[in-house]
């Protein structure tokens, strides 16, 4: 065991801390804080992440993580450049905002549509009240050209016709206004519609910290997963989609990196130091949970 084990495992006992509650506390696997106290840093997962879990440790049990760093540097490992495990995908031009359509563009088709069904009803108005007047002129004069017998009982069948007609003109009129009200009601409705769906937005929003230490994010309300990261300083990063490691790499200040994950439905991001690295989905930035250092964040795409 190193001086820097004792050291560290005997600040851990004085806090009266099992090493499951270390675990707990500062989101490292029981192995890795084993080793530590060991000194065997061996077993890390890199240079980065030993020195990471170190500081971690000393913040937890009450030391000052520079002051450890600086005396005992000869135990702990140098931080290097982490090696790619896979090249990353090829960067992904910049997406164009969706144009939306303004509104006189979506009432347009609902204008032409109430035009045509005026003209339709005022055409069959007209046609009826020709045919109504032919019919009452053929009438009279086939009365004309009759010897003038019982012409009271005429004029009384005539006066019983023109009331029939004009109630059929009537119930023919209110039937056709009412199928143009409708029709109206129905093109209304589709426009609504059309304007409820293209109201919803784009949302990133935190939902919950899960059994494995992740930090769950839902992204919902788009068909894109557009993907970004800046850097301030330095930080190790990992990124995990479902066919597996596709980055991996220590960034530092002014560094940018961007995916298309579209048609992904989660990726894992592991990262080394929260606070020099930005992270952004379809514009949108992703608030961090906790300040702890190292993090492993799942995103979920639901469309």
């Amino acid at each position: 065991m190193s001086e820097l084990g004792v050291r560290l495992q005997n600040a851990r006992i004085e806090k009266g801390l099992t090493l499951d509650e270390l675990q707990k506390k500062t989101k490292i696997q029981k192995r890795y804080l084993e080793a530590i106290e060991q000194g065997d840093f061996s077993k890390m997962p890199g240079d980065f992440y030993a020195r990471a879990f170190v500081k971690s440790y000393c913040e937890v049990v009450g030391l000052s993580a520079d002051q450890v760093f600086q005396e005992h540097a000869d135990e702990l490992p140098k931080a290097k450049k982490e090696s790619s495990d896979l090249p990353p995908r090829v960067e992904r031009p910049k997406t164009r905002p969706i144009k939306r359509n303004s509104k006189f563009a979506t009432w347009l088709p609902t204008v032409v549509v109430l035009i045509f069904l005026i003209g339709i009803v005022s055409t069959l108005w007209f046609m009826n009240l020709d045919e109504g007047t032919g019919e009452d002129a053929s009438t009279r004069e086939e009365e004309q050209s009759q010897p003038s017998v019982d012409i009271d009982d005429e004029l009384n069948d005539e006066n019983a016709e023109n009331d029939e007609n004009d109630e059929n003109d009537e119930e023919n009129n209110n039937n056709e206004n009412d199928q143009a009200i409708n029709d109206d009601n129905d093109v209304n409705e589709e426009v609504q519609d059309e304007e409820e769906i293209d109201e919803s937005d784009p949302e990133l929003s935190f939902v919950e910290l899960n059994d494995a230490g992740q930090y769950v994010y839902e992204l919902s309300n788009a068909e894109q997963f557009d993907f970004e990261m800046n850097f301030t300083g330095g930080s190790w990063i990992q990124i995990n989609d479902e066919s597996g490691t596709v980055h991996t790499e220590t960034h530092n200040d002014g560094d940018e990196i961007s995916f298309d994950f579209t048609g992904q439905s989660e990726i894992l991001i592991r990262l080394g130091f929260i606070h020099t690295a930005n992270i952004f989905v379809n514009e949108m930035q992703l608030e961090y949970q906790s300040d702890s250092d190292v993090q492993n964040i799942l995103i979920q795409h639901q469309e």
